[in-house]
């Protein structure tokens, strides 16, 4: 593997920043994937208004293993076949889940408050360690970790029209 050098003294293309760039080709993975899938506002609506609910799946995986250099499972209205069990959701109106090898990213629906889902998210993880937590008003994040062994993003954001939307971007340590 050809290495390129930065000055004279620094290589790059080392284990620890080919691991970098994994994990954050990771996070991007699960970005595109929400972005693409309805999580977001969509640019490309104009473009594919047309389209069917699996032709829309099966891009989103093209991109992102294209991007990962993964497999990807995309899929709406389900979890993944391997979702944790330890980790509570607040709902099991699932919209869409989006598996890659670093992880998945599941999004669900709840017609409640804000605050009462944001009290929910805060009980239900109350045996773990909380590592961040943000009130923004119209959202609401969250980082726990547990044993070492899973770490849980948990985002709420307000929808006046579908109600509000919680993500979880669940990723496993390794070892």
């Amino acid at each position: 593997m050809m290495q390129k050098t930065l000055g004279t003294t620094k290589t790059l293309g080392t284990k620890k920043s080919r691991t970098s760039v994994r994990i954050t080709g990771g996070a991007l993975a699960v970005v595109i994937a929400a972005m693409l899938t309805g999580c977001f506002a969509n640019p490309l609506d104009a473009i594919v208004e047309n389209v069917t609910e699996e032709t829309a799946k099966n891009t989103a995986e093209e991109i992102i293993e294209g991007v990962t250099g993964g497999e990807t499972d995309v899929n709406f209205g389900e979890l993944p076949d391997d979702f944790p069990t330890e980790v509570p959701l607040v709902s099991q109106n699932v919209l869409q889940s989006v598996v890659v090898a670093e992880g998945m990213m599941v999004i669900v629906s709840d017609s409640r408050s804000m605050k009462e889902l944001a009290a929910q998210v805060k009980g239900d993880f109350a045996g773990w360690e909380q590592i961040a937590w943000s009130d923004m008003g119209e959202m609401v994040s969250a980082m726990y970790k547990k044993d070492d062994s899973l770490s849980v993003g948990v985002g709420i954001i307000g929808d006046d029209d579908e109600g509000n939307r919680v993500s979880y971007t669940i990723i496993r340590s390794e070892g």
